[in-house]
């Protein structure tokens, strides 16, 4: 039992009056026992009870004296219509006061009332703020993040074309350059979640394609190194000495033809200061059939 529902249930007065259930009556008994707050409001009804039962005791009293007396004289009739009068208003009075007293203590409740859903209202919308901001802060991360992985797909396409310029092939009897390498971004699996392999179909145009891979671990490791495994945990490739770019990322360039269609799990392990290798991120791909 909460002072809410005393208030809005009218509880004080309901006991102070005795109209109060007595299940009801037993556990606001059981509250205001600990209750300061309500024991005083509680006297307070009390006296304002015992009053009204005072005034209305006196009122039949003195109208017994006047049915008692019928005979009496123009002067005690004058004198008891005087008195009359008198306990008339003043009986008003202390009904004016009673209904002021009880006005004002609903006023102090509402206002109460009302200053504390204000406090509600007034967190809910610096919760609300805080939430735009975050997510504003969170949309704005995000972006960069979109921008700077452009600029280092299109840095990687031109490093790769420089270098399949550079690089000549007899596959075709003349030698041509190499170029328009296909760069797919790799995406390091989160712990505890399911793995989802990045779809790699490279054109049947390119002899070869690349693959970027973020490193998000920032510690300090000298090199890295790169193990392919197939879908049996069978390592099928693996090479150390590998260094990140100006984005922490590694660039893998791989033949079209050196692995097959099937699902492939990418590991990079870092060199510690120990000379220990130590996990870093998993990159599983699908590679599909050349289109």
């Amino acid at each position: 039992m909460n002072h809410d529902y005393i208030n809005e249930s009218n509880l004080i007065d309901r006991y102070a009056l005795g109209k109060l259930p007595s299940i009801e009556a037993e556990e606001f008994e059981d509250h205001f026992i600990d209750c300061p707050a309500c024991v005083e409001q509680l006297n307070i009804t009390r006296s304002m009870v015992q009053d009204l039962k005072g005034l209305a005791v006196a009122e039949m009293v003195l109208a017994d004296r006047r049915n008692a007396r019928p005979t009496s004289r123009f002067l005690d009739r004058h004198f008891w219509s005087r008195r009359s009068w008198a306990f008339v208003a003043c009986c008003g009075l202390a009904i004016a006061g009673v209904l002021a007293v009880l006005a004002v203590r609903r006023l102090t409740q509402v206002d109460s009332q009302l200053r504390q859903a204000n406090e509600e209202v007034s967190a809910v919308r610096q919760q609300y703020q805080r939430t735009l901001e975050a997510a504003g802060e969170s949309e704005k991360q995000h972006q960069d993040a979109n921008q700077q992985l452009d600029q280092r797909l299109s840095e990687l396409e031109q490093k790769f074309k420089a270098e399949g310029e550079r690089n000549q092939t007899s596959v075709r009897g003349p030698k041509f350059p190499e170029v328009n390498f296909p760069i797919f971004a790799l995406v390091s699996v989160v712990r505890g979640q399911v793995p989802t392999p990045v779809e790699i179909a490279p054109p049947a145009s390119s002899p070869r394609f690349a693959l970027s891979i973020p490193i998000e671990d920032r510690r300090n490791f000298s090199i890295y190194r790169i193990t392919i495994l197939n879908h049996q945990g069978i390592t099928v490739w693996k090479q150390s000495g590998f260094r990140p770019d100006a984005y922490h990322a590694l660039s893998l360039s791989l033949d079209t033809n050196f692995l097959g269609p099937g699902t492939y799990d990418l590991r990079v392990d870092g060199l510690t200061p120990l000379h220990k290798w130590d996990t870093v991120g998993s990159y599983p791909f699908l590679l599909a059939k050349r289109r």
